[in-house]
This record gives structure tokens, C-alpha cells and sequence, in this order.
């Protein structure tokens, strides 16, 4: 009797394991067959973050198909895991899996798809230009080194320019991650045409979706006025209900809705640096700006004769990052 209970156990316990292993199979393939991408951020407790995960997080960027994985990286362990907890909150059938969260960066962009750095480096009151460079060379010189070791090739680091570094930091990750083709490491300056687009907007009386093709040179943070330039010679503004022509195909140029040169060539460009230099209501926009492009970079969704600005590693002999305007395609 003991020999045939021991053997009905055995038996029972094979069927288990077999199925068990067929459930794993099963779930593999299914996992498989689903498109995923690999979020990895930094900065993540910061209040961009947490407006930037929300927004991937409801199908804005990727596409309601895919499945988004985040892994998120903040020294302020707490607050982190509070963000992690409200992303599993947001109960989005987009987000695949819990956050891996952590506050070293050495393990954190493994397997990544898409980098987003939202490190933020302040100058302190009374500090030395240089002491700060230094900083923010140490801090980024750090994730390019990991990121380099770590990621394949095909990874896209992205720096929204929430910061008048945006530009050096992008230097700085190109330099030290060799392994990366410079055309993956973008900063973003879809934030300062917004912000530009909405000034013509409050000067013209045109609906802000209509302006296309605007192309900002230079700084893509717009710290300065003197070292970027708001380039309104290739805009259109389509759909211009105030014309005596109107229709979906017709369109003006922006020195014809807006009727005066000096304020686009001087107050334009002051405007905008007013607005960057202001950080009171750009959490909202930046995550927007950040996440529009995101999705227009990953899924090829705008029109490929639009013209956008972006900041990559020129491919002369210069070794800076500089704004160039693009067709995504």
C-alpha cells in the first residue's frame, strides 16, 4: 500500500512539474509576441518624472500595443518608492511589470531601450562656473560610462534641455560612451519651439497646432538670447480662420499673421528665454514636450515633410552637440 501511495505521489508530482513548465512556455511565447520596451530613468522622484512616467504610461508614446518596462533611479530612496507605487496605481494596462527602482546608477541601464536623463544640476548660490561644470561632468561622465558597458548599441539616450547644461551634457555622453552611435544621443529642444510657437500664438491669435516647421538654432535650452535664434523663415501657420481664404490646404507665413518683424527678430527670442529661465510652470510642459517627441522619434507618427529641431553630435570635424532641424521619418 505505502509503494502504491509513493507512486501515485511521484506521479502526481511529475504532472505538476510537466505542466508547470508548460504554463512557463506558454507565457514565454506570449511575452514574445508582445512588443516591450525598456524605460530606464534618472531623477525619477522629480516632479518631470513623475508627469513624464504618467503620460508613457497611458499609451501616449509607444502605441497601445507595446508594453512599457520602467526602471527608475533616484538617490531619494522614499520618494522613489512612492513613485513606483502610484505607476502600479495608475493600474495601465501598458506597464508590463512592477518598477525596478534603485539609487545606483552602475546598476541600473542594463537591457535598457530608451534612456531619459532628468538629472537637473543646479548651480548653487555663490558657486564657481567651473566648480559646477565639474559636477555636472562627474555626474553624467558616470552614466555614459555605464551606459557604454552596458547597453547595446541601439539604445536612445535622451536629454530634455530642463537645464542650461543640456547641450554640454550631451557632449559629455558622447564623448564617454564611444560605443554609442551619436545619432542615438539626443537633446531634445521640442520644449523651446513650443514655447516659441506659443508666443506667436498670444501675438497672433492663430491656434498653436496650426504652426509648423519653426526651427531653433543654437542653445537648446534657450538660457541666453544670445546664443540661440528662433528661425521663423520656413514656418507656416495652416487653418487660418481670420483670413479672408481659409481651408486645410491653405496656408500663411508666420511674418503675415504676426505683422511685425521687430518683435519676431527681439521679443520673440526674449520671450522665450523668459519663459525658460522660469521653472514656476514648465514641469507639465517639459514632460509634454519630452513625451511628444518621444512618441514621434519611436513610432515615425508625424508628417515626414514636418521640420523639428533636435540637438546631436555634429558629423564635421567639431565634436559639439548643436540644434540641426530634422524630417522624422
Amino acid at each position: 500500500m505505502l509503494s502504491h501511495v509513493s507512486m501515485s505521489a511521484v506521479q502526481v508530482a511529475r504532472e505538476n512539474t510537466d505542466l508547470a513548465n508548460e504554463l512557463s512556455a506558454e507565457k514565454q511565447a506570449l511575452d514574445a509576441a508582445v512588443q516591450s520596451v525598456r524605460v530606464s530613468i534618472t531623477s525619477a522622484a522629480s516632479s518631470l518624472a513623475y508627469h513624464v512616467i504618467s503620460m508613457i504610461a497611458s499609451h501616449q508614446v509607444f502605441g497601445s500595443g507595446v508594453k512599457v518596462n520602467f526602471d527608475l533611479c533616484d538617490t531619494n530612496t522614499s520618494a522613489l518608492s512612492t513613485v513606483a507605487l502610484e505607476t502600479i496605481d495608475l493600474a495601465s494596462g501598458s506597464v508590463h511589470e512592477p518598477p525596478a527602482v534603485t539609487s545606483d546608477p552602475t546598476q541600473f541601464f542594463t537591457c535598457a531601450d530608451v534612456i531619459l536623463l532628468l538629472d537637473d544640476v543646479v548651480m548653487g548660490e555663490g558657486e564657481a562656473r567651473s566648480d559646477w561644470l565639474s559636477r555636472v561632468y562627474s555626474k553624467f561622465s558616470c552614466y555614459a560610462q555605464q551606459i557604454d558597458a552596458v547597453c547595446r548599441r541601439e539604445v536612445v539616450v535622451i536629454v530634455p534641455a530642463v537645464n542650461s547644461a543640456a547641450n554640454l551634457i550631451g557632449n559629455i555622453i558622447s564623448r564617454c560612451a564611444p560605443n554609442i552611435p551619436a545619432q542615438n544621443i539626443i537633446v531634445t529642444s521640442r520644449l523651446v519651439e513650443n514655447r516659441a510657437k506659443a508666443a506667436i500664438v498670444r501675438q497672433s491669435g492663430v491656434n498653436c497646432g496650426s504652426i509648423v516647421d519653426l526651427i531653433v538654432w543654437g542653445d537648446s535650452s534657450a538660457a541666453s538670447t544670445s546664443r540661440f535664434v528662433v528661425d521663423v523663415s520656413h514656418a507656416k501657420v495652416y487653418d487660418c480662420e481670420s483670413s479672408a481664404v481659409w481651408g486645410p490646404e491653405y496656408l500663411r507665413t508666420v511674418d503675415d499673421v504676426v505683422h511685425d518683424k521687430q518683435w519676431l527678430c527681439s521679443r520673440l527670442p526674449d520671450t522665450v528665454s523668459s519663459s525658460s529661465s522660469s521653472s514656476s510652470s514648465s514641469v507639465v510642459s517639459a514632460a509634454s514636450a519630452l513625451t511628444s517627441f518621444l512618441s514621434d522619434w519611436w513610432l515615425a507618427n508625424c508628417n515626414s515633410q514636418r521640420i523639428h529641431s533636435l540637438s546631436i553630435k555634429s558629423q564635421g570635424k567639431s565634436v559639439n552637440i548643436c540644434i540641426c532641424p530634422v524630417s522624422i521619418a
